[in-house]
C-alpha cells in the first residue's frame, strides 16, 4: 500500500498529525495537483482559485483534504483489469456511496470521516474477489444478480461483505469501519440503531435507487436515521456529483 494512503488511513485512528500528512502530500507533486484540481472543480464551487494545498486546507478542512485523498489512492492503486469488470463504474459507485454516507453521517450526528472510509470500502470485498479469484468472477458474473451473494457464498464459501471486512481488519482500520463493510447488505431490524453499517446499507441503496431500488425498501432506515426524503435526495445528489469529479480530475 503506497505510504501516503497509509498515512492518510492511520489518520481514521488519531494515530498522527494532519499537518504532517499535508506536508507528506506536497512531497508528491502528481498527488498534489490532483487534489487542487478537485478542489477548484464545480462541486465546491470555490470563488476563486485555490493555487496551494495549505490554501485548501484551510478553506476546506484537514479532514476533507484526506478523505480526497484516501480516494484518490485506492482508486489508482487496486486498477484490476477484467473483461467482466467495469472498473470505472465500481469505482464511481463507491465514491459516491462515500459522500452519500458522509453526508447522511451529517444528518444523523454520526463522525463522517469513519462514514467516508466505510462507504467507501463497502463494496472492496467485490475487487478482491476480481483480483484473487479471476475466473470464478467471470462465473459469479453470469449467474443470477438477484441471489449474487448467495452464489458468492456457494462458490467461494464466502461472500464480498466478509472479504471486504477482513481487508479491513488487515489494513488496521476501526473495527467500526470493518464492521459496517460486512453490514452494508443487512436490512435493519426493529432493535437496530444509528449505526454506521445502517449508514452505508441506506446510502448504498439510495445511490442504486434510480436503477434498481424501490421506495418503500428505503423507508424503514430512512426513518431509523430520522432523515427525511428530501435530506437524502440531497445525500443521494451530493454522492453523484463527487464522484463525477472525482473520476473526471483525478
Amino acid at each position: 500500500m503506497p505510504a501516503l494512503l497509509m498515512e492518510a488511513l492511520q489518520q481514521i485512528n488519531g494515530k498522527q498529525d494532519l499537518t504532517t500528512l499535508a506536508d507528506q502530500i506536497n512531497f508528491d507533486p502528481s498527488m498534489a495537483i490532483r487534489i487542487l484540481r478537485i478542489v477548484n472543480s464545480s462541486f465546491y464551487g470555490m470563488p476563486r482559485e485555490i493555487g496551494s494545498l495549505r490554501e485548501a486546507i484551510v478553506l476546506l478542512g484537514l479532514n476533507r483534504i484526506r478523505d480526497l485523498l484516501i480516494s484518490i489512492c485506492f482508486s489508482k492503486m487496486l486498477s484490476a483489469r477484467h473483461e467482466d469488470f467495469n472498473y470505472s463504474l465500481f469505482w464511481h459507485h463507491s465514491m459516491a456511496v462515500a459522500e452519500c454516507t458522509r453526508q447522511l453521517a451529517n444528518c444523523t450526528g454520526a463522525n463522517p470521516d469513519l462514514a467516508f472510509t466505510a462507504g467507501l470500502l463497502h463494496d472492496i470485498g467485490n475487487l478482491i474477489i476480481v483480483i484473487l479469484f479471476p475466473d470464478k468472477f467471470s462465473q459469479l458474473i453470469k449467474a443470477s444478480t438477484a441471489f449474487r451473494v448467495e452464489a458468492e457464498q456457494k462458490l467461494l464459501g464466502l461472500d464480498h461483505m466478509t472479504l471486504g471486512s477482513k481487508a479491513a481488519q488487515y489494513w488496521n482500520l476501526p473495527v467500526t469501519i470493518q464492521e459496517a463493510i460486512e453490514q452494508h447488505e443487512t436490512p435493519p431490524t426493529p432493535v437496530t440503531g444509528k449505526s454506521l453499517g445502517l449508514l452505508v446499507y441506506t446510502a448504498n441503496l439510495l445511490i442504486l435507487k434510480s436503477e434498481q431500488s424501490d421506495q418503500w425498501i428505503l423507508e424503514e432506515p430512512l426513518a431509523i436515521l430520522n432523515v427525511s426524503n428530501d435530506q437524502a435526495a440531497c445525500c443521494s445528489n451530493s454522492g453523484q456529483q463527487f464522484a463525477d469529479q472525482i473520476l473526471a480530475l483525478s
